[in-house]
């Protein structure tokens, strides 16, 4: 590693160049095959412009992580932040043609609720405990927030949606989060039960229900914890729209669901050490879409959307033309639904034999889509039923209301930002956390501390 402000010189260029190694890998690169204009992924056609959604619900998070000032050299905290926002269509539509309405105006079609928190990081514990440990603080703090968090006062918390849709697990098996305990050996589990309990080691750990969701085995007492805020942050975002969901079934509103459609800024996937929850959002989801339709309606209309990764690359990149330059190729108003071998051979390179992408943190199908002003994004719905399940299936049954999906995308569209989509523009709006203004509030608190 260099000292501060040391830059590297070139000065072994000429020897990573004559390397063995360096040579061997560059000759190992398996290169794309191309896209070619048969290669394509199915196109979609589903019925369009039915215009039945009246209303969007639209959730995004963000945190900011900042060094503060505790006396311990690299004392960290992070600020979470989450919206979830409620987009009125009805004004939008009734705004005249080239009229763009002022900031107030917007605020007025709009309806926000708001969850924040601080979680601490290495070098960061609380005053009242004279054994404790920054770990051991973090895992308390993600235990107490989502005991507290409600979206409605009237709801239920976001651990009691936790505790609902995962009701069913038998193996939510854990290792004694401290070093110490001799359930550390591989093979030896605990098994987190409702509220607080104690490690059977005999130490006195306190066992968290949420320890099962394992962000804190991310957590770094030598480094940044970002991968364990990071794990949080998402974990929180989807029980949020869960609960939403969740809320229309325990008001007897399930009719709500034929004209809303419930928005994820990024995909309809968990990643990292709470992976194994997708399988419960999925299964959860599937139950509501179903109850809905069994009352006459059309299932829930789910989005997440994609404004980066390797499958908007792709789009861009078969949407090109040789002589002509980018998104040249394609008509607006198109969409590509890859399935899986496609995906494997075009996008995520894996071998025959490999594990099929997504399978352990998707609980979606993405559709790569051109709006009709030439606009690019990736679209997901949620899976809800057999066709969905099987990936190499890419019916329009797989896909549930995609057309509706698409005709929001289109709506809703904004120039403001490249492929903007315009509630995760105010969703953002609203959770986003100004970088300076983030550090100074986590000052600010360990200041009053």
């Amino acid at each position: 590693m260099p000292y501060q402000n040391e830059f590297a010189r070139g000065d072994s260029l000429w020897r990573l160049i004559e390397s063995p190694s360096v040579q061997e890998f560059r000759g190992i690169i398996r290169h794309s095959e191309g896209q070619r204009p048969h290669a394509l992924p199915f196109q979609l056609n589903p019925s369009r412009g039915l215009h039945n959604i009246k209303r969007v619900i639209a959730i995004d998070g963000s945190s900011v992580t900042h060094r503060v000032q505790n006396g311990y050299p690299g004392a960290e905290a992070a600020l979470l932040h989450w919206a979830a926002i409620v987009i009125k269509l009805q004004a939008i539509r009734n705004i005249p043609r080239n009229y763009i309405p002022s900031p107030n105006e917007m605020r007025e079609m709009e309806q926000c609720d708001t969850l924040s928190a601080v979680l601490p990081g290495r070098n960061v514990v609380r005053h009242d405990k004279p054994e404790d440990s920054s770990k051991r603080f973090f895992r308390a703090t993600i235990s107490q927030e989502l005991e507290t968090a409600r979206l409605d006062p009237e709801h239920e918390t976001l651990l009691e949606t936790l505790r609902a849709i995962t009701a069913e697990r038998q193996d939510a098996r854990i290792t004694c989060p401290i070093d110490d305990c001799e359930l550390k050996d591989p093979g030896k589990w605990i098994m987190p039960e409702r509220g607080t309990t104690v490690c059977i080691c005999g130490l006195g750990e306190a066992i968290y229900e949420t320890d099962v969701l394992r962000a804190h085995e991310r957590f770094e007492e030598n480094g940044s914890s970002e991968q364990a805020f990071t794990a949080v942050r998402q974990v929180i975002e989807h029980l949020m729209m869960v609960n939403i969901l969740r809320y229309f079934e325990r008001t007897d509103s399930l009719g709500v669901f034929r004209d809303t459609a419930f928005i994820m800024d990024g995909p309809l996937a968990i990643f990292g050490m709470p992976a194994w929850l997708k399988y419960y959002m999925e299964v959860e989801i599937t139950r509501l879409h179903k109850k809905a339709q069994d009352k006459g309606g059309p299932g829930v209309l789910l989005m997440g959307i994609e404004k980066s990764g390797q499958f908007l690359d792709h789009l861009n990149e078969i949407d090109w033309v040789e002589n002509e330059g980018p998104r040249q190729r394609l008509p607006n108003s198109t969409a590509l639904a890859p399935d899986l071998d496609y995906i494997h051979r075009h996008i995520m390179l894996r071998p025959p034999d490999a594990k099929p992408y997504g399978s352990a943190t998707y609980y979606g199908r993405k559709v790569l889509y051109k709006n009709r002003a030439g606009q690019h994004s990736v679209v997901m719905t949620p899976i809800v039923n057999a066709q969905g399940q099987d990936q190499r299936c890419v019916s329009e049954a797989a896909f549930p209301r995609i057309g509706e999906a698409l005709d929001i995308m289109d709506e809703l569209a904004t120039y403001l930002y490249k492929d903007g989509f315009a509630p995760l523009v105010r969703a953002h709006a609203h959770a986003a956390i100004p970088l300076r203004a983030g550090a100074r509030i986590l000052e600010k608190i360990f200041r009053e501390e």
